[in-house]
Protein backbone atom coordinates (compact mmCIF):
# COMPACT_ATOMS: atom_id res chain seq x y z
CA UNK A 1 0.00 0.00 0.00
CA UNK A 2 1.32 3.55 -0.49
CA UNK A 3 0.26 6.65 0.34
CA UNK A 4 -0.16 10.05 -1.18
CA UNK A 5 -0.93 13.89 -0.12
CA UNK A 6 -0.62 15.13 -3.10
CA UNK A 7 -4.55 16.01 -3.34
CA UNK A 8 -3.64 18.83 -0.89
CA UNK A 9 -0.26 20.04 -0.74
CA UNK A 10 0.23 22.91 -2.77
CA UNK A 11 3.13 23.45 -4.89
CA UNK A 12 6.09 25.60 -3.45
CA UNK A 13 7.14 28.83 -5.16
CA UNK A 14 10.54 29.03 -6.75
CA UNK A 15 13.28 29.51 -4.71
CA UNK A 16 15.23 31.01 -7.09
CA UNK A 17 13.27 34.96 -6.02
CA UNK A 18 13.28 33.83 -2.11
CA UNK A 19 15.51 36.50 -0.11
CA UNK A 20 15.43 33.80 2.66
CA UNK A 21 17.26 30.74 3.25
CA UNK A 22 14.99 27.70 3.87
CA UNK A 23 16.70 24.64 3.18
CA UNK A 24 13.88 22.17 2.63
CA UNK A 25 15.91 20.31 -0.19
CA UNK A 26 13.09 20.04 -2.29
CA UNK A 27 11.35 17.61 -0.21
CA UNK A 28 8.93 19.90 1.63
CA UNK A 29 5.48 18.27 0.10
CA UNK A 30 6.70 14.61 1.81
CA UNK A 31 8.07 17.05 4.87
CA UNK A 32 4.36 17.69 5.79
CA UNK A 33 3.41 14.73 4.32
CA UNK A 34 5.32 12.61 6.71
CA UNK A 35 3.81 15.00 9.60
CA UNK A 36 0.24 14.42 8.52
CA UNK A 37 0.66 10.50 8.60
CA UNK A 38 2.03 10.36 11.98
CA UNK A 39 0.04 13.23 13.71
CA UNK A 40 -3.25 13.45 11.30
CA UNK A 41 -5.33 17.00 11.69
CA UNK A 42 -3.25 18.63 14.07
CA UNK A 43 -1.29 20.46 12.53
CA UNK A 44 1.42 22.93 14.56
CA UNK A 45 -1.45 23.02 17.58
CA UNK A 46 0.53 22.23 20.96
CA UNK A 47 -2.09 23.94 23.42
CA UNK A 48 -5.73 24.88 23.69
CA UNK A 49 -6.10 28.54 23.47
CA UNK A 50 -4.65 28.20 20.27
CA UNK A 51 -7.83 27.11 18.89
CA UNK A 52 -9.65 29.01 21.39
CA UNK A 53 -8.11 32.23 20.05
CA UNK A 54 -9.41 32.09 16.36
CA UNK A 55 -13.12 30.48 16.73
CA UNK A 56 -14.03 33.38 19.57
CA UNK A 57 -12.09 36.26 16.81
CA UNK A 58 -14.65 34.27 14.03
CA UNK A 59 -17.67 34.49 16.42
CA UNK A 60 -16.84 38.44 17.10
CA UNK A 61 -16.47 39.03 14.03
CA UNK A 62 -19.85 37.69 13.31
CA UNK A 63 -21.44 39.73 16.17
CA UNK A 64 -19.93 42.95 15.07
CA UNK A 65 -21.19 42.20 11.54
CA UNK A 66 -24.95 41.67 12.73
CA UNK A 67 -24.75 44.83 14.47
CA UNK A 68 -23.65 46.49 12.04
CA UNK A 69 -20.51 47.28 13.03
CA UNK A 70 -17.68 48.29 10.25
CA UNK A 71 -15.45 45.11 12.07
CA UNK A 72 -12.24 44.65 11.80
CA UNK A 73 -11.11 40.95 9.61
CA UNK A 74 -10.97 38.33 11.97
CA UNK A 75 -7.65 37.44 11.29
CA UNK A 76 -7.03 41.25 12.96
CA UNK A 77 -9.06 40.10 15.85
CA UNK A 78 -7.43 37.00 16.66
CA UNK A 79 -4.09 39.08 16.56
CA UNK A 80 -5.28 41.31 18.79
CA UNK A 81 -6.72 38.62 20.90
CA UNK A 82 -3.35 36.61 21.14
CA UNK A 83 -1.23 40.06 21.52
CA UNK A 84 -3.28 41.03 24.54
CA UNK A 85 -3.20 37.76 26.09
CA UNK A 86 0.91 37.23 25.52
CA UNK A 87 1.66 40.04 26.74
CA UNK A 88 -0.77 39.81 30.12
CA UNK A 89 0.95 36.69 30.34
CA UNK A 90 4.13 38.48 29.53
CA UNK A 91 3.65 40.58 32.47
CA UNK A 92 3.22 38.37 34.90
CA UNK A 93 5.30 35.76 33.83
CA UNK A 94 8.08 36.56 30.95
CA UNK A 95 9.63 33.60 31.04
CA UNK A 96 6.62 31.61 29.42
CA UNK A 97 7.04 29.11 26.15
CA UNK A 98 3.57 29.96 25.05
CA UNK A 99 4.25 33.50 24.66
CA UNK A 100 5.09 35.73 21.08
CA UNK A 101 5.96 39.15 21.09
CA UNK A 102 8.67 39.24 23.73
CA UNK A 103 10.70 41.17 22.05
CA UNK A 104 7.75 43.87 21.03
CA UNK A 105 6.68 43.59 24.08
CA UNK A 106 10.09 45.05 25.58
CA UNK A 107 10.27 47.84 24.10
CA UNK A 108 7.50 49.45 25.21
CA UNK A 109 9.19 50.64 28.12
CA UNK A 110 6.23 52.91 29.39
CA UNK A 111 3.95 49.57 29.34
CA UNK A 112 1.31 51.81 27.44
CA UNK A 113 0.70 50.11 24.04
CA UNK A 114 -2.34 48.08 25.33
CA UNK A 115 -5.00 48.98 22.35
CA UNK A 116 -6.09 46.80 19.53
CA UNK A 117 -5.24 49.38 17.20
CA UNK A 118 -1.93 49.13 17.45
CA UNK A 119 -2.05 45.57 19.60
CA UNK A 120 -3.09 43.59 16.37
CA UNK A 121 0.02 45.14 13.98
CA UNK A 122 2.94 42.72 13.88
CA UNK A 123 5.34 45.87 14.97
CA UNK A 124 3.78 46.11 18.27
CA UNK A 125 3.63 42.00 18.53
CA UNK A 126 4.72 39.39 15.87
CA UNK A 127 5.03 38.13 12.05
CA UNK A 128 4.53 34.46 12.90
CA UNK A 129 1.42 34.26 15.00
CA UNK A 130 -0.22 31.19 16.58
CA UNK A 131 -3.33 32.40 14.59
CA UNK A 132 -1.29 30.80 11.62
CA UNK A 133 -0.43 27.92 13.20
CA UNK A 134 -3.28 26.92 13.79
CA UNK A 135 -5.88 27.99 10.97
CA UNK A 136 -5.35 24.05 9.66
CA UNK A 137 -6.00 22.51 12.37
CA UNK A 138 -9.83 24.43 12.72
CA UNK A 139 -11.13 23.10 8.91
CA UNK A 140 -12.67 20.46 8.67
CA UNK A 141 -11.42 19.05 5.72
CA UNK A 142 -8.13 19.31 6.69
CA UNK A 143 -8.29 19.53 10.65
CA UNK A 144 -10.65 19.29 13.63
CA UNK A 145 -14.13 20.24 11.91
CA UNK A 146 -14.09 23.38 13.99
CA UNK A 147 -14.99 25.68 11.08
CA UNK A 148 -15.53 25.88 7.46
CA UNK A 149 -14.02 27.38 4.47
CA UNK A 150 -10.70 28.12 2.00
CA UNK A 151 -8.72 30.17 4.42
CA UNK A 152 -9.22 32.47 8.19
CA UNK A 153 -10.82 35.36 7.18
CA UNK A 154 -13.69 33.24 4.99
CA UNK A 155 -14.17 30.34 7.96
CA UNK A 156 -17.87 29.86 8.85
CA UNK A 157 -17.68 28.05 12.55
CA UNK A 158 -19.29 24.54 12.90
CA UNK A 159 -21.68 23.81 16.38
CA UNK A 160 -18.11 22.51 17.86
CA UNK A 161 -16.29 25.68 17.03
CA UNK A 162 -19.33 27.80 18.20
CA UNK A 163 -19.52 25.81 21.42
CA UNK A 164 -15.80 26.22 21.93
CA UNK A 165 -15.90 30.14 21.16
CA UNK A 166 -18.94 30.26 23.61
CA UNK A 167 -17.49 28.77 26.74
CA UNK A 168 -13.85 31.38 26.57
CA UNK A 169 -16.15 34.16 25.84
CA UNK A 170 -18.62 33.11 28.17
CA UNK A 171 -15.83 33.74 30.84
CA UNK A 172 -16.64 36.71 33.43
CA UNK A 173 -14.26 39.15 33.77
CA UNK A 174 -13.46 42.40 35.59
CA UNK A 175 -15.26 43.91 39.39
CA UNK A 176 -19.15 43.92 37.57
CA UNK A 177 -18.24 40.00 36.41
CA UNK A 178 -19.03 41.05 32.72
CA UNK A 179 -18.59 38.55 29.99
CA UNK A 180 -15.34 38.18 28.23
CA UNK A 181 -16.96 38.66 25.15
CA UNK A 182 -18.20 42.05 26.23
CA UNK A 183 -15.56 43.59 26.80
CA UNK A 184 -13.29 42.62 23.79
CA UNK A 185 -16.03 43.76 21.57
CA UNK A 186 -15.87 47.17 22.95
CA UNK A 187 -11.67 46.73 22.96
CA UNK A 188 -12.14 45.81 19.73
CA UNK A 189 -14.34 48.97 18.26
CA UNK A 190 -11.72 51.11 20.61
CA UNK A 191 -14.30 51.73 23.18
CA UNK A 192 -13.08 49.64 26.22
CA UNK A 193 -9.28 50.21 27.78
CA UNK A 194 -7.36 47.88 29.68
CA UNK A 195 -8.58 47.54 33.30
CA UNK A 196 -6.08 49.18 36.11
CA UNK A 197 -5.83 46.01 37.75
CA UNK A 198 -6.65 43.09 34.81
CA UNK A 199 -6.26 40.06 36.83
CA UNK A 200 -9.18 38.17 35.93
CA UNK A 201 -8.81 39.69 32.28
CA UNK A 202 -5.11 37.91 32.64
CA UNK A 203 -6.75 34.73 34.00
CA UNK A 204 -9.45 34.61 30.97
CA UNK A 205 -7.15 35.09 28.21
CA UNK A 206 -3.78 33.43 28.85
CA UNK A 207 -2.28 31.22 26.92
CA UNK A 208 -1.20 28.90 30.08
CA UNK A 209 -4.45 27.91 31.69
CA UNK A 210 -7.30 27.09 29.36
CA UNK A 211 -10.92 26.69 31.60
CA UNK A 212 -12.25 23.46 32.30
CA UNK A 213 -14.95 23.57 29.67
CA UNK A 214 -12.46 24.38 26.45
CA UNK A 215 -10.09 21.91 27.67
CA UNK A 216 -13.17 19.14 27.73
CA UNK A 217 -13.92 20.14 24.26
CA UNK A 218 -11.05 20.34 22.83
CA UNK A 219 -9.99 16.98 24.05
CA UNK A 220 -12.81 15.69 22.53
CA UNK A 221 -12.19 16.82 18.95
CA UNK A 222 -8.42 15.23 19.20
CA UNK A 223 -8.97 12.24 20.50
CA UNK A 224 -12.55 11.12 21.51
CA UNK A 225 -13.98 11.13 18.27
CA UNK A 226 -14.84 8.50 15.14
CA UNK A 227 -12.50 7.73 12.61
CA UNK A 228 -9.48 6.94 11.65
CA UNK A 229 -7.34 10.15 12.30
CA UNK A 230 -8.77 10.17 16.27
CA UNK A 231 -8.33 7.11 16.64
CA UNK A 232 -4.45 7.03 15.57
CA UNK A 233 -3.45 10.37 17.27
CA UNK A 234 -5.66 8.17 20.75
CA UNK A 235 -3.02 5.38 20.24
CA UNK A 236 -0.30 7.36 20.33
CA UNK A 237 -1.26 9.89 22.94
CA UNK A 238 -1.91 6.89 25.35
CA UNK A 239 1.54 5.86 24.38
CA UNK A 240 3.50 8.95 25.34
CA UNK A 241 1.28 9.15 28.54
CA UNK A 242 0.93 12.54 30.45
CA UNK A 243 4.90 12.36 31.82
CA UNK A 244 6.46 15.79 31.74
CA UNK A 245 8.96 14.68 29.85
CA UNK A 246 8.16 13.54 26.37
CA UNK A 247 9.77 9.46 26.49
CA UNK A 248 11.93 8.63 23.90
CA UNK A 249 10.28 8.49 20.59
CA UNK A 250 11.98 5.33 19.35
CA UNK A 251 13.11 3.93 22.42
CA UNK A 252 9.56 3.83 24.50
CA UNK A 253 6.72 5.18 22.33
CA UNK A 254 7.22 2.85 18.77
CA UNK A 255 7.72 -0.21 21.37
CA UNK A 256 4.75 0.69 23.13
CA UNK A 257 2.31 0.93 20.33
CA UNK A 258 4.04 -2.48 18.83
CA UNK A 259 3.00 -4.08 22.38
CA UNK A 260 -0.27 -2.76 21.80
CA UNK A 261 -0.97 -4.43 18.52
CA UNK A 262 -0.62 -0.77 16.65
CA UNK A 263 2.43 -2.22 14.23
CA UNK A 264 1.77 0.03 11.04
CA UNK A 265 1.60 2.81 13.10
CA UNK A 266 5.38 2.22 15.08
CA UNK A 267 6.19 1.54 11.19
CA UNK A 268 5.41 4.72 9.97
CA UNK A 269 6.58 7.01 12.46
CA UNK A 270 10.31 4.68 12.11
CA UNK A 271 9.68 5.58 8.67
CA UNK A 272 9.11 9.30 9.58
CA UNK A 273 12.28 9.62 11.96
CA UNK A 274 14.55 8.33 9.46
CA UNK A 275 13.34 10.50 6.32
CA UNK A 276 14.13 13.17 9.47
CA UNK A 277 17.41 11.88 9.45
CA UNK A 278 17.80 12.04 6.13
CA UNK A 279 17.18 15.92 5.91
CA UNK A 280 19.58 16.60 9.36
CA UNK A 281 22.27 14.81 7.57
CA UNK A 282 21.96 16.62 4.29
CA UNK A 283 22.32 19.65 6.40
CA UNK A 284 25.40 18.63 8.29
CA UNK A 285 26.88 17.73 4.80
CA UNK A 286 26.07 20.86 3.28
CA UNK A 287 27.77 23.36 6.34
CA UNK A 288 30.59 21.24 6.33
CA UNK A 289 30.84 21.96 2.60
CA UNK A 290 29.65 25.68 3.17
CA UNK A 291 33.11 26.11 5.25
CA UNK A 292 35.52 24.55 2.95
CA UNK A 293 33.82 26.99 0.28
CA UNK A 294 34.16 29.57 2.73
CA UNK A 295 37.66 29.43 2.27
CA UNK A 296 38.19 29.51 -1.52
CA UNK A 297 37.89 32.35 -3.97
CA UNK A 298 37.30 30.73 -6.88
CA UNK A 299 35.00 27.82 -5.58
CA UNK A 300 36.16 24.48 -5.27
CA UNK A 301 35.81 21.25 -7.70
CA UNK A 302 33.02 18.76 -6.58
CA UNK A 303 35.45 16.11 -6.97
CA UNK A 304 38.14 18.20 -4.70
CA UNK A 305 35.04 19.20 -2.13
CA UNK A 306 34.09 15.23 -2.04
CA UNK A 307 37.57 14.60 -0.65
CA UNK A 308 38.02 16.43 2.44
CA UNK A 309 37.78 14.31 5.45
CA UNK A 310 35.13 15.84 7.09
CA UNK A 311 33.00 16.76 3.87
CA UNK A 312 33.97 12.85 3.07
CA UNK A 313 32.38 11.33 6.67
CA UNK A 314 29.15 13.63 6.31
CA UNK A 315 28.76 11.98 2.58
CA UNK A 316 29.34 8.45 4.07
CA UNK A 317 26.54 9.07 7.06
CA UNK A 318 24.05 10.78 4.75
CA UNK A 319 24.33 7.83 2.47
CA UNK A 320 23.53 5.32 5.36
CA UNK A 321 20.58 7.40 6.30
CA UNK A 322 19.18 7.45 2.10
CA UNK A 323 19.46 3.58 3.08
CA UNK A 324 17.56 3.76 6.91
CA UNK A 325 15.07 6.03 5.02
CA UNK A 326 14.43 3.78 1.75
CA UNK A 327 14.37 0.30 4.13
CA UNK A 328 12.20 1.79 6.63
CA UNK A 329 9.50 3.63 4.05
CA UNK A 330 9.01 0.56 2.63
CA UNK A 331 8.62 -1.65 5.82
CA UNK A 332 5.72 1.00 6.57
CA UNK A 333 4.73 0.69 3.20
CA UNK A 334 4.89 4.48 2.90
CA UNK A 335 5.86 6.25 -0.44
CA UNK A 336 6.05 9.96 -1.44
CA UNK A 337 7.11 10.54 -4.60
CA UNK A 338 9.75 13.72 -3.32
CA UNK A 339 11.22 11.90 -0.79
CA UNK A 340 11.81 8.86 -3.24
CA UNK A 341 13.34 10.97 -5.66
CA UNK A 342 15.68 12.40 -3.03
CA UNK A 343 16.72 8.84 -1.67
CA UNK A 344 17.00 7.48 -5.07
CA UNK A 345 19.41 10.58 -6.17
CA UNK A 346 21.71 10.00 -3.15
CA UNK A 347 22.18 6.44 -3.51
CA UNK A 348 22.54 6.16 -6.72
CA UNK A 349 25.39 9.11 -6.62
CA UNK A 350 28.82 9.15 -6.42
CA UNK A 351 30.92 11.29 -3.90
CA UNK A 352 31.17 14.40 -6.56
CA UNK A 353 27.77 13.55 -7.83
CA UNK A 354 26.39 13.37 -4.41
CA UNK A 355 27.88 17.08 -3.95
CA UNK A 356 26.05 17.95 -6.78
CA UNK A 357 22.79 16.78 -5.51
CA UNK A 358 23.62 18.83 -2.68
CA UNK A 359 24.37 21.92 -4.22
CA UNK A 360 21.37 21.82 -6.75
CA UNK A 361 19.00 21.50 -3.78
CA UNK A 362 20.95 23.79 -1.60
CA UNK A 363 18.33 26.35 -2.34
CA UNK A 364 20.32 29.34 -3.44
CA UNK A 365 23.23 28.85 -0.26
CA UNK A 366 26.04 27.40 -2.95
CA UNK A 367 25.87 27.54 -6.48
CA UNK A 368 28.06 25.62 -9.30
CA UNK A 369 30.04 28.22 -11.58
CA UNK A 370 31.71 26.43 -14.08
CA UNK A 371 33.15 23.39 -12.77
CA UNK A 372 33.24 24.33 -9.85
CA UNK A 373 31.26 24.46 -6.38
CA UNK A 374 30.79 28.15 -5.32
CA UNK A 375 28.95 30.81 -2.98
CA UNK A 376 24.93 30.71 -4.33
CA UNK A 377 23.23 34.33 -3.73
CA UNK A 378 22.30 33.35 -0.38
CA UNK A 379 25.85 31.99 1.28
CA UNK A 380 26.32 31.97 4.65
CA UNK A 381 28.47 28.97 7.02
CA UNK A 382 26.02 26.48 8.67
CA UNK A 383 27.17 26.10 12.13
CA UNK A 384 26.07 23.27 14.07
CA UNK A 385 22.76 23.25 15.47
CA UNK A 386 21.30 25.67 13.31
CA UNK A 387 17.51 25.68 12.36
CA UNK A 388 17.01 24.03 9.14
CA UNK A 389 15.21 27.14 8.16
CA UNK A 390 14.89 30.26 9.14
CA UNK A 391 11.26 30.12 9.56
CA UNK A 392 11.51 27.45 11.84
CA UNK A 393 13.77 29.33 14.43
CA UNK A 394 10.80 31.85 15.18
CA UNK A 395 8.30 28.73 15.83
CA UNK A 396 7.30 29.05 19.43
CA UNK A 397 6.42 25.35 19.90
CA UNK A 398 7.61 21.67 21.27
CA UNK A 399 7.89 20.72 17.47
CA UNK A 400 10.05 23.69 16.23
CA UNK A 401 12.33 21.59 13.88
CA UNK A 402 10.03 19.25 12.67
CA UNK A 403 12.15 16.15 13.91
CA UNK A 404 9.40 14.40 15.80
CA UNK A 405 6.92 14.99 12.64
CA UNK A 406 4.60 16.51 15.66
CA UNK A 407 4.41 14.14 18.49
CA UNK A 408 5.98 16.64 20.34
CA UNK A 409 2.97 19.09 19.96
CA UNK A 410 0.52 16.41 21.00
CA UNK A 411 2.12 15.03 24.09
CA UNK A 412 2.11 19.16 24.77
CA UNK A 413 -1.61 19.23 24.09
CA UNK A 414 -2.63 16.52 25.92
CA UNK A 415 -0.53 17.29 28.93
CA UNK A 416 -2.47 21.19 28.50
CA UNK A 417 -5.84 19.12 28.92
CA UNK A 418 -5.10 19.01 32.81
CA UNK A 419 -3.49 21.68 33.41
CA UNK A 420 -5.49 23.06 36.11
CA UNK A 421 -5.27 19.97 38.10
CA UNK A 422 -8.83 19.13 37.41
CA UNK A 423 -10.17 15.55 36.03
Amino acid sequence: MSTSTAYWFAPSPSELTSTRLSLDFGVRSADLAFRELVVPGLGRVWFVRQLSWPVAALALHAELRRKGKNAPRPSAICHGIEALACKLQFRADPDSDRVLGKRAFGRDELDEVWDFARLHRRAYYVQNTHRQASTRTLRTDLGLGLAEGPRFDLLALESVGTALAQTFLGQRVGQGGGSLERWLLGWVMGEAALPRSPRSLTEALTPAKPSREERQLVRARVLETVGPAAEKRRRLADALGRAAERPDIERETVPRLRAAGHVEQADQILAALAFGALLDRSREALGHMTLVVEGARRGVAAGVLAGEPAVRRALRALQTAAKSSAATAETACVSFPASRALVDEILRADDAGLVRVLVARSSGLLAHAEATVARGPLFRVLAEGQPLTEDEAAEAEPDGTGRTFRIANLHALVRDFGTRGES
